[in-house]
């Protein structure tokens, strides 16, 4: 494994975390790393303890369907 290959295994691994380690989005987390490395050099924040930025996700909103299912 190359030394970039850790890095953006240990900023995938920090980017799952974040998001609450959800099941079955490890090539989400895997390509949002190597984005972000990409940006930081552009940007000229190649600096790995750089903070990372969270996603945020929109709420989900109920509907009266979800509502009838709960029931």
């Amino acid at each position: 494994m190359s030394a970039m290959e850790k890095v953006v295994r240990e900023l995938a691994y920090e980017l799952w975390e974040h998001a609450g380690r959800p099941d079955g989005r490890s090539d989400e987390f895997w390509f949002a790393a190597r984005f972000e490395l990409q940006r930081r050099e552009e940007t000229g924040e190649a600096e790995l303890g750089s903070a990372v930025r969270r996603r945020v996700e929109p709420p989900r909103h109920e509907s009266a369907a979800d509502r009838s299912l709960a029931a």
